[in-house]
């Protein structure tokens, strides 16, 4: 799914593209927000392509190394110096950086002292400068903290010095974002530089149904509204799904929601274990909210609690409860934690293990107090998004799914009996 270049292929952003438009002629730095798969890149480059002014994008997830999990100085050079030798005002950026020293000619394939790519950053952005109004984007930039050169202060002078530069940062793990930023934190070199921040939100239920009749008009496809309405109610407005489940319709059809639903599990498998693997409680934790639907800080901890068999303290389940919203993986809307992505909440689920031990004394207790607030209308809600083909349910069963952190509370008891026999 690549990002759009062209405002013709964004639906409903106008009044993101206006507000990114006016902060372009005027604001050193610009936030643009959202969840992965918004649409937020989609977003900055139709938009920065539609002014005709220069521009660099820089992805940062690129540079990242799953392996020592940093962003090696010599990666973000390279990816900085690609992007260089794509502006078409390349001969005016490769003339002034010879002018202090600097050859992009050749990819840096060794490793070198961070201090020298540091160097080699910085004299990129002074020639950036000299052309007059310029943009720089830093794609996923909450991946910066993980860099092996200490950008924030480079960062603050390109801010305080380089008036022809706009710094465009996107990042779908806001909390991370702010952090490197340090929005709350005085010792940071960014601390205090004010930013305009552009927040993406997910299509409401209505936007979600014009965005897949129009596309659908556009092919001179018919589609059962039917289909629309559960795609609708499966994919939760997340545009980067909404699309994928369009392509997939010309193929596969209704089967299309489905086919979604296990391609974009496994598209998100990889970020959910690099991220869950940074805690041992995350995975715990997303499987609560996960299961539950809606959960209160309670719940999450009797949850918890109760899958481990022991107790973890109330700080450590806060913390990370914390850094699962910073990173995007869970939103907390009101008193209530909720996973943020509907695909993500799928794979959560669906990677739960299909071999089950029942619950004995307190663990099943303790499943019964986490769940007590699921009503039956959850249950079912549950039956539909958590059972396999061919695999019938009974009484005795639902501990076991209790168990292991399935969406089923005392009110299933009387809910299981009118889909499965016992």
């Amino acid at each position: 799914m690549e990002p759009k270049e062209s405002l013709q292929d964004l639906f409903d952003r106008e009044d993101e593209v206006r507000k990114l438009r006016e902060g372009l002629s005027r604001e050193r730095l610009i936030l643009v927000l959202g969840l992965r798969r918004i649409g937020k890149s989609s977003l900055v480059l139709a938009t920065l392509s539609s002014t005709g002014h220069p521009f660099v994008y820089v992805d940062v997830r690129r540079a990242y190394d799953d392996v020592s999990r940093r962003v090696p100085a010599e990666r973000l050079y390279e990816e900085l110096r690609s992007s260089l030798l794509r502006l078409s005002v390349r001969e005016r950026v490769l003339e002034a950086l010879r002018r202090m020293g600097v050859s992009l000619e050749y990819p840096v394939k060794v490793r070198v002292p961070a201090e020298e790519v540091r160097d080699g950053i910085a004299k990129a952005f002074d020639a950036l400068n000299e052309l007059g109004r310029v943009a720089v984007v830093l794609d996923e930039a909450q991946y910066l903290r993980y860099s092996t050169v200490g950008l924030r202060p480079l960062l603050a002078h390109v801010y305080d010095r380089l008036r022809n530069v706009t710094l465009i940062m996107t990042g779908s793990e806001v909390g991370l974002l702010h952090d490197f930023i340090g929005v709350d934190d005085p010792s940071s070199p960014l601390y205090g530089r004010y930013g305009l921040t552009i927040e993406l939100r997910p299509f409401d239920e209505e936007r979600s149904r014009q965005f897949l009749r129009r596309g659908f008009e556009e092919l001179g496809v018919r589609v059962d509204e039917r289909v629309i309405e559960r795609a609708v109610e499966e994919l939760d407005g997340v545009v980067g799904w909404l699309v994928y489940f369009g392509r997939l319709y010309l193929e596969k059809g209704a089967d299309a929601i489905d086919e979604v639903k296990e391609m974009g599990a496994k598209l998100v498998k990889k970020e959910l274990e690099e991220a869950l693997s940074r805690s041992p409680y995350y995975s715990h934790i997303m499987r609560a909210v996960a299961t539950l639907g809606r959960a209160r800080w309670k719940n999450v901890v009797d949850y918890v609690t109760a899958q481990l068999g022991r107790k973890v303290t109330n700080a450590t389940i806060a913390r990370d409860l914390r850094n699962l919203v910073k990173m995007g993986f869970i939103e907390k809307v009101n008193d209530e934690y909720r996973v943020a992505d509907p695909i993500v909440r799928y794979a959560v689920l669906k990677a739960l293990p299909l071999s089950w031990q029942p619950a004995k004394g307190d663990l099943a207790m303790g499943f019964a107090r986490a769940c007590s607030s699921i009503g039956p209308s959850e249950v079912r809600r549950g039956l539909s998004l958590t059972t396999w083909p061919q695999q019938p349910l009974c009484q005795l069963d639902l501990v076991a799914l209790i168990h292991e952190g399935r969406p089923f509370g005392p009110h299933a008891l009387s809910a299981v009996g009118q889909y499965h026999s016992p």
